[in-house]
């Protein structure tokens, strides 16, 4: 009867309840057994709640553990206190504003760490960089402004011709032909004599001419006996006019030219001239009437 009993009982589901319930605590004793901490890690692990906990900032989260001197922004794992696991975690070095105080988030000084260090000298390139250009652009602006006032100031009505400092020579020459408005004088090429208003200056093709004195250019033209031929009031009354010079001007109409500053170079002369050679036709003008040029030109 006893042996009917106990075949019964193991057939039954409480054999089967028994058995998963007794699987199921040795279970959990292995599990607790291999997760409890040794002697001296949980000693380590403890913390002791009537000592301050250094590690708690005052915002009350978890703060930087403390670092050597010579611990890289990438090193350290300390244990976390009240951890089970005795897991770690990185305590990073980043300075919060590198620059202003050499600090990082927590306050710790690294003014001697490679990544401030690096940081510092690009921001102070940076400064630089900003200062020069901003000195760049105040000096083109300065400039700017300056040729605006001088081209305000100097106009057809505000120049002003002083005839004691007279006129600069255009070029270095000989006179080929002299200024003769009354009595005619010979030219080769045409074989005839003429009247001639004004000077015609020897010059090699190629030659530099220089403006004779401060002025705008009030006229281009190209004509037939003087070729390419530019005009500039002076002023007071008085215009200067250049002849016999090349296409390719470095002046155009409206442009204020300095006494001194380059307006072209001397052109092949022109069928009128072909036997005088290379020349600059310089005439003077006052109040639309010709004068000697060679009563202003000063040697």
């Amino acid at each position: 009867m006893k042996k009917h009993s106990l075949a019964e009982f193991f057939k039954s589901k409480s054999f089967y309840v028994l058995l998963g319930v007794g699987a199921l605590a040795i279970i959990a004793i292995t599990v607790v057994s291999l997760n409890q901490p040794s002697g001296n890690s949980g000693k380590q692990n403890l913390a002791d709640l009537n000592e301050p906990n250094t590690n708690v900032a005052d915002n009350g989260s978890l703060g930087a553990t403390d670092i050597p001197d010579n611990t890289t922004p990438s090193d350290t794992a300390k244990n976390e206190p009240g951890s089970s696991t005795g897991g770690t975690k990185e305590a990073q070095v980043t300075p919060s504003n590198p620059g202003s105080t050499g600090k990082d988030l927590e306050g710790a000084d690294v003014t001697d760490d490679p990544n401030y260090k690096n940081a510092e000298a690009e921001k102070q390139a940076s400064e630089k960089t900003n200062q020069t250009a901003d000195t760049g652009k105040s000096k083109q602006e300065e400039t700017a402004k300056a040729a605006d006032d001088t081209k305000e100031v100097m106009t057809a009505d505000s120049l002003y011709f002083d005839t004691a400092k007279g006129l600069n020579w255009p070029i270095n020459g000989d006179v080929l032909l002299n200024y003769s408005p009354d009595r005619v004088i010979y030219f080769k090429t045409l074989e005839q004599f003429r009247c001639n208003p004004a000077l015609v200056i020897q010059a090699k093709v190629g030659a530099e001419v220089a403006n004779a004195a401060t002025g705008i250019i009030t006229s281009i033209t190209k004509e037939d006996e003087t070729g390419v031929t530019v005009k500039v009031n002076v002023g007071s009354g008085y215009s200067l006019v250049y002849g016999q010079l090349e296409d390719n001007l470095k002046v155009k109409v409206g442009d204020m030219v300095q006494k001194g500053e380059l307006l072209g170079k001397v052109a092949k002369p022109t069928m009128y001239y072909s036997l005088e050679g290379g020349n600059l036709y310089f005439m003077v003008e006052k109040d639309k009437e010709t004068i000697d040029p060679m009563s202003l030109l000063k040697k």
